[in-house]
Order: structure tokens, then sequence, then C-alpha cells
């Protein structure tokens, strides 16, 4: 039976309510995946119209996708005009790595409590995925990413977890408007710090793993900070 709501699909055809929010989540994920890679650059204007033929798709979906990034913060509505690629100023920047300061220590705290042979296994692959010679930038950015990410899991506060990646998230964006911040991630800095990171899980040494993951992202925010002044305004 279908829903009172269901919409045309664009080929004449009824399209089901559930099929229709499968499709806007398959949107979401793409658009989401062009901002974050920089495929959709900061203050690009997006159109509903223009995103639907590139998808494949009805506006329907796309108009409930870009809604959703929305609520993300990572597009803006321009009434009567479309949509807007969210700029990044240094004060984003900012605010990202005061937020990741605040939060990723303590949770790295939690999880070096929380430790295990499976965990300690799975940073390490990690670890060794991102420095991994023959990977390119965005296998990089996402061993990294994951690497942080499977760090707040394990700290067992989902909460504290969704907010990271959300942080992460924002980094990732920046790897790929600010190229002369590429050779960082792949660095002897950046690969010691994971690797005490690491070695204090393993040992469940709580104070050990909050001191270094603070370290090791006030040494990443200098970094990113450097990179930012030296990269073109996108604001």
């Amino acid at each position: 039976m279908m829903d009172q709501t269901t919409t045309p699909d664009g080929t004449g055809s009824v399209q089901p309510v559930a099929e229709r929010e499968s499709a806007s989540e398959r949107v979401r994920r793409l658009i989401r995946t062009q901002i974050l890679t920089a495929q959709l650059s900061p203050g690009e204007i997006v159109l509903e119209a223009e995103l639907a033929k590139n998808f494949g798709v009805s506006k329907t979906p796309v108009r409930e996708a870009l809604q959703m990034l929305t609520v993300e913060g990572l597009v803006t509505v321009l009434p009567r005009k479309g949509y807007m690629v969210r700029t990044l100023s240094i004060n984003d920047v900012r605010d990202v790595m005061e937020l990741r300061l605040i939060l990723e220590p303590p949770l790295l705290a939690s999880a070096a409590r929380n430790t295990s042979d499976e965990l300690v296994a799975e940073l390490r692959a990690l670890l060794d995925q991102q420095f991994n010679p023959d990977l390119d930038l965005e296998g990089r950015v996402q061993a990294a990413r994951e690497f942080h990410l499977t760090c707040a899991r394990a700290s067992r506060n989902a909460r504290a977890a969704t907010l990271v990646r959300i942080l992460t998230d924002e980094i990732n964006r920046l790897h790929h408007l600010m190229p002369m911040v590429e050779d960082h991630i792949s660095s002897a800095t950046e690969r010691a710090a994971h690797e005490a990171i690491l070695e204090s899980i393993a040992r469940s040494d709580a104070a050990a793993a909050e001191s270094q993951m603070r370290e090791h992202l006030i040494e990443s925010n200098a970094a990113m900070v450097a990179a930012f002044y030296g990269a073109a305004s996108f604001s």
C-alpha cells in the first residue's frame, strides 16, 4: 500500500516513501562526500535541478538531502537562489580545534581504561594504513580520521564519539582544501604521536594517553593554522 505522501520519481511512476527516503540518504551521502573532499568548494552555489540531473533522481530527494546537510551545517540556504556550501574562516578552524582539545584527551583516557587486544590490533592496522607509502591523500586522511574515531568510540561514550566524528569531518575537509598540510598527515611527527598514543592504550595508561593526545592535538592544530594562513581565504 502506498503512503499518501508518495511522489513521482521523475519517470511518471509513483515512488513509495521508504524508497524516496533511501534516495534522499544516498544523495545526502554523495553531496556530503563532495563537500568534505572539496569537490564542492566553500561558497559554491548548488542548485536542486542541477544536482537532480547529475544524480539521476527527481528534485524531491535532492531537496531533502540538502535540508539534512543544512542541519549538519555543511550548506546554507540562499532564498530564491539555492544552497551555498558553507564557507570556512580561521574562527571555524579554531572552534574545531578547541572542541577537539576539550573532548578527545579525556575520551582517550577512558579508552585506555577500556583497552583490549582487539582495540590495540585495530589501531595498529589503522596506523600502518595511514603510513602506507602507496596510499593517496584521501586514504591517509581517512585512516587518521578512523584512528581518532576508534579511540573515541572505545571510550564507550557514544554521544561524545558522535561529536568527534563531526569535528574530524571538518578536519578532513581542511586537508583537501589546503594541499600544503598534506605532508603533515604522513610526517614523522604525526607517526610518533600516534605510536605514543597506541602504546599508552596498550599499557592501559590513562594519564599518559590523555597527555599524549593533548600534545598531539596542539601540534596538529598549530600545523593546521599555519597552513590556513598560507592558503587562500575560504570565507
